[in-house]
């Protein structure tokens, strides 16, 4: 199963394609829309669930915009992923994190919804490298600055 991720925000330009390629796909497509507007004829689709847990476990690839958190959860559950910038999202701040897990070769980073297709046909052959979370130090720096004080 392929699985199209939104997040809370819209991108109906990524559901309108998903649901444009879906017929030709040799997997049954799943679109979580969020808040958007259109409604996928060619797979099933909802806005919101509790946890996407489910649909993150039954997913063979996942294509989501490029948010942190699903970016994330993909990737930390060893999923292929396509992720594509949504342009209605301020500050460019998916630009950098997809630049940086694609140069990692974590993920394909379609940077246009019309080249979709492409990244498809792509993550069939591509090998993805294994994401490594960076560790985090905040505590211990914490507790170095409580004991200076």
């Amino acid at each position: 199963m392929i699985f199209v991720a939104v997040g809370t925000t819209d991108f109906d330009e990524l559901i309108r394609e998903m649901d444009r390629l879906a017929p030709g796909l040799p997997e049954p497509v799943v679109m979580q829309i969020g808040g958007g507007e259109y409604l996928p004829a060619n797979g099933e689709y909802f806005r919101f669930a509790p946890s996407l847990d489910p649909y993150y476990e039954q997913a063979s690839l996942v294509v989501s915009h490029g948010g942190l958190g699903i970016v994330t959860e993909a990737l930390l559950r060893g999923k292929k992923l396509i992720a594509i910038e949504n342009p209605s999202t301020h500050g460019g701040h998916q630009t950098d994190i997809l630049a940086e897990l694609s140069g990692l070769g974590c993920l394909i980073w379609c940077r246009q919804v019309d080249q979709l297709s492409d990244a498809l046909q792509e993550s069939r052959a591509k090998e993805f490298a294994a994401y490594v979370a960076p560790g985090c130090e905040i505590h211990q720096r914490i507790k170095d600055r409580l004991r200076v004080a």
